[in-house]
């Protein structure tokens, strides 16, 4: 009996660590936001949004805006295109919130365009016009039979708001969206 309530304590124990690892790890997934926890940078995260075509909740990329006190949508997670390589929206999710979050961080999220790598369509975020989109700045892949240009421009009427973002060409075609116009322009979310 003893050595039952040993591994019953030893397994509680370690589901509670592991629970409080994910939070950890995690913080903002599923859970409110309020600007008190929030630091005084760009902060990307994953939270559970209500996607009002499906009428259900999904898992979205999320920024935290200091200079607006709020947060605003990204991308909402909701295709299941890429499970049949082992992605669910909930995985996209955390992984390219984390790639955004690192190239801000490292000042190459200036601009939002569009590209091709190994045959698939991709977004990807850039310090400046003019570069274009490879491996090393890919933010996420798209279905291979998507438009990455539409893509971009529906980022632009992001969360039902009709943002008014600027959408810049450059003399090759090639479309940026200027992701501190995105920050200013996009409807913050109703957090209540």
């Amino acid at each position: 009996m003893q050595r039952q309530s040993f591994f019953i304590g030893l397994g509680l124990t370690a589901l509670t660590s592991l629970a409080s690892l994910s939070v950890s790890i995690y913080p903002g997934f599923g859970q409110s936001t309020t600007s008190e926890s929030q630091p005084n940078k760009v902060t990307f995260f994953c939270r559970q949004i209500f996607d009002k075509a499906s009428g259900e909740n999904i898992p979205a990329t999320v920024a935290w805006i200091p200079e607006r006190q709020g947060n605003i949508r990204f991308i909402g997670w909701k295709s299941e295109y890429f499970n049949k390589d082992g992605w669910t929206p909930e995985e996209r999710c955390e992984e390219v919130t984390a790639k955004f979050q690192q190239s801000y961080d490292q000042g190459r999220l200036n601009y939002l365009s569009s590209g091709i790598v190994e045959n698939y369509p991709i977004i990807c975020g850039l310090a400046n016009q003019g570069e274009t989109c490879n491996s090393s700045n890919q933010l996420f892949t798209l279905q291979k039979d998507s438009n990455p240009e539409s893509i971009l421009l529906r980022l632009t009427d992001i969360s039902e708001g009709k943002s008014s973002v600027e959408i810049l060409q450059s003399s090759g075609g090639q479309m940026y969206i200027a992701v501190q116009k995105f920050f200013k322009k996009t409807p913050l979310l109703n957090t209540k």
